[in-house]
């Protein structure tokens, strides 16, 4: 019996004294926001995603010229059998080539915002915040509004990324 007492007095002890040492530890509790946008421009790399953009603007405004007038005439309701027929066709090669460059400008960004996150990550710890928002998805949501100049990690967050 005195040892099954000892052991449950040991492990309260060990229980105790482990939250105590845990509860010593600074929990950061500060909420920051970055313009995700911003930062994004200021990468090294951006200048790829704007090339892939550039390609897809080039390729895809022939694409919405030709749609226009016919769009136009399906809104009157004037349009011939054959102009229906060719919108639905250019819709659907907008709409296909249109996915195709989403998906390669995804491809360009995804390591951009990847390697961001880290560096977010990172600048966030070394300044105490336990959470960082996006900016304009935090003011466009409603989630936030109102956040003081001096929570905004941005111009950090741009210093902090490779050059």
């Amino acid at each position: 019996m005195n040892r099954n007492w000892l052991f449950v007095v040991m492990l309260a002890g060990l229980l105790l004294g482990g939250s105590l040492i845990a509860q010593n530890r600074p929990t950061p509790t500060r909420i920051g926001y970055v313009d995700a946008e911003k930062v994004v421009q200021a990468h090294k790399d951006f200048k790829k995603v704007q090339d892939v953009r550039t390609q897809a603007e080039r390729e895809l405004k022939p694409l919405r010229d030709q749609l226009q007038p016919l769009e136009a005439k399906l809104r009157a309701g004037n349009a011939t059998a054959k102009e229906q027929q060719d919108y639905r066709v250019l819709a659907q090669s907008l709409q296909e080539a249109g996915r195709k460059w989403t998906e390669r400008s995804n491809a360009v960004l995804k390591p951009i915002t990847e390697e961001i996150d880290q560096v977010i990550a990172r600048v966030a710890q070394q300044q105490g915040f336990a959470i960082v928002l996006d900016k304009k998805v935090a003011a466009s949501s409603g989630l936030v509004v109102y956040a003081a100049d001096e929570l905004e990690i941005t111009d950090a967050v741009v210093r902090a990324l490779p050059k």
